[in-house]
């Protein structure tokens, strides 16, 4: 079997459940930067990895800056036939990159997605250099793939693939009975129709001003229910007590089993988010056959949403385009339903099973490269 190592930063439920997968086609080997980062609150079962793992060595700076310098050694010492990196902004990669480029080792740079932004030459001059230093890329889709391009990716070496958050197995996505639905909503003091939304409590998620224009929506029979937990969430209950809302609902971070039970009471899914790379929260969402109404600064939005058929996706400083939206649909029973299935069937496309099959297709396809077979031969 082919042998493939990847490295990667923590051990992400997500991330494991891909591996997992994946490890039932190659020997795969995983190298984790650190165990957690200070602003992720998720529990994973080391035991249950199906693949070789290792935590590296070192030290984080901030949030998510590992620095683990063992990874040279490590390096010399390997020798797998697909090396993959996660990304290209930790200092640990960024020597990774460093060394596997300047000894001729192809390798795959991995990217979930990335906005262009005005930025200065320096800073586009580094970034350029390590993302074009890669072999060759898999991309997340289309909108990461332009962004590769800008900076100096191949286009014929860029891997498309689909990129998907966790599995549910048939009893976690069947519908709440009734009588279960209307104790759930009772309990949890939900309203008739309920608007939900996932993410840290950081502004970049933009939940605040999401918060401010409820009242335009809540007719009494509405619910607004933000999960995640964070920095801001005492902010998010000063807005509710300075607009004297009512059926605003702000809940910490949950665990998978908790989520799950607010997906199936929710009518529609709403990422207010001036910026994330992808959001799998959209992939979730659509999964349990929910509409989706986001912005233009969530990277899935370019490939899950198909606007006015499962969702809508407007402008990143448009809070009036987002209600707007949200209205409609809450208006709009019928729609909202054949846009929830829509959702649903959009979701099949996207499943940590194809995610895997099709990785093992591009690392096949990327061994058959001329460079690559060329380099090969060199490192022997």
């Amino acid at each position: 079997m082919m042998n493939v190592l990847f490295i990667t930063n923590i051990p992400s439920p997500y991330r494991v459940e891909f591996f997992n997968e994946l490890g039932k086609h190659c020997n795969l080997t995983v190298w984790f930067e650190a165990e957690s980062e200070s602003n992720r609150q998720w529990n994973v079962d080391k035991q249950a990895m199906n693949f070789t793992s290792e935590f590296l060595k070192g030290i984080t700076v901030g949030i998510d800056k590992h620095v683990n310098w063992s990874i040279i050694k490590l390096l010399k010492k390997s020798k797998f036939d697909i090396y993959v990196l996660g990304c290209y902004s930790s200092p640990t990669e960024m020597a990774a990159i460093r060394w596997l480029k300047s000894n001729k080792i192809p390798f795959l740079l991995n990217s979930d997605g990335g906005f262009v932004a005005e930025e200065n030459k320096m800073k586009y001059k580094l970034k350029k250099y390590f993302i074009s230093s890669a072999t060759g890329w898999l991309s997340s889709g289309s909108h990461c793939t332009q962004y590769l391009i800008h900076y100096g990716a191949d286009p014929k070496f860029i891997y498309e693939y689909p990129f998907s958050s966790l599995t549910y197995n048939e009893i976690e996505l069947s519908p709440m009975p009734p009588q279960r639905l209307k104790e759930f909503k009772l309990k949890e003091r939900l309203k008739q129709k309920v608007i939900l939304s996932v993410g840290q409590f950081i502004p970049r998620k933009n939940f605040s001003e999401i918060i401010e224009s409820f009242s335009s929506l809540d007719n009494g029979e509405t619910s607004l229910v933000i999960v995640g937990g964070g920095p801001l969430k005492e902010e998010y209950y000063k807005i509710i007590r300075d607009y004297r809302l009512k059926n605003v609902i702000i809940k910490d971070f949950m665990s998978r089993e908790q989520l799950i039970e607010f997906y199936k009471a929710a009518d529609l899914f709403i990422l207010p988010t001036r910026y994330d790379v992808w959001g799998l929260v959209i992939n979730e969402a659509m999964t349990f056959g929910l509409p989706v109404v986001t912005t233009t600064g969530a990277g899935a939005a370019y490939s899950l949403i198909e606007n006015g058929s499962n969702g809508f996706v407007v402008e990143a400083s448009d809070i009036g385009g987002l209600i707007h939206k949200c209205k409609f649909l809450l208006e709009h029973d019928s729609i909202r339903q054949e846009f929830g299935a829509a959702s649903l069937i959009k979701s099949k496309s996207y499943t940590i099973k194809q995610m895997a099959s099709r990785h093992m297709e591009w690392f096949d396809a990327f061994l058959e490269t001329p460079s690559v077979n060329r380099d090969a031969e060199l490192i022997g």
